[in-house]
């Protein structure tokens, strides 16, 4: 498959065609429903683009680079009854895609911002085919990318990208918290990125359970209760003894 179509115009499709380029696969046509977004892609990388669908070319392979409740809808759209046609979400299932077409999933577990540098053969890729002929097809397509491809059903891959959701959305808007409790008392929210560095390094070693640290492993009640006097906000507040309770009990089980 050395021929591609992305539909989509967003931070993901952005990426995925960049990291196609980057390994010589032939990028035909971008779409996207608004215009204005294809042809900004278009310019930086030099492709051709439309906003019709009907006016796709025809290509080995389809990728939907979209928001997961478009996926369905674009699918019903593509022309070519032959085509291969893939989604990139790690939350929506194979049968999203239109049956009777050669459907499958090619999952980046990354977060992907504009304008970000990445190394994307570091970056961890799950495929899903309906058959094994085309599996195998997605696989050698996806090790030109990336050094880590494996198989993944639509059900595990559900359950990964809830994992991602903790790993990377929640903590976050963890750090924005922090961030606001650090502006609140003129503090600079940068003495913590040190921590926060450090804290995501030592897991390159050890196991989260056996890097864990901090006044609820050490059932260091006091401090716990002095924390929770300061937090206003009743919702966090709870998140907070939420958290201690949950280290607690976790570490009381070894």
């Amino acid at each position: 498959m050395q021929t591609v179509v992305v539909l989509g115009a967003g931070n993901v499709a952005s990426h995925i065609i960049k990291a196609l380029i980057q390994n010589t696969f032939q990028v035909k046509q971008i779409y996207n429903r608004t215009l204005q977004r294809a042809e900004l892609l278009s310019k930086e990388f030099n492709i051709p683009f439309t906003d019709k669908i009907s006016e796709i070319q025809k290509a080995d392979l389809y990728i939907i680079a979209t928001s997961d409740d478009s996926i369905k809808e674009i699918s019903f759209h593509i022309p070519y009854p032959e085509a291969m046609v893939v989604h990139t979400s790690g939350s929506m299932s194979i049968e999203e895609i239109k049956p009777g077409l050669r459907r499958g999933v090619i999952y980046p577990l990354q977060t992907l911002t504009a304008g970000r540098n990445l190394e994307y053969e570091d970056i961890p890729i799950f495929i899903e085919a309906e058959n094994s002929q085309d599996l195998e097809s997605l696989r050698k397509f996806a090790e030109k990318i990336s050094l880590n491809v494996q198989d993944l059903d639509s059900k595990a891959r559900l359950k990964l990208h809830m994992s991602a959701v903790w790993v990377n959305n929640f903590t976050n808007h963890i750090y924005q918290i922090a961030s606001d409790f650090c502006a609140e008392n003129g503090v600079s929210f940068d003495v913590l990125k040190p921590l926060i560095l450090e804290t995501a390094h030592k897991i390159e070693y050890l196991t989260p359970l056996q890097a864990q640290t901090g006044p609820a492993k050490r059932r260091n009640q006091d401090t716990i209760n002095k924390h929770l006097e300061l937090i206003t906000d009743k919702e966090l507040k709870e998140i907070y003894a939420t958290f201690s309770h949950l280290i607690q009990k976790k570490h009381a089980q070894l």
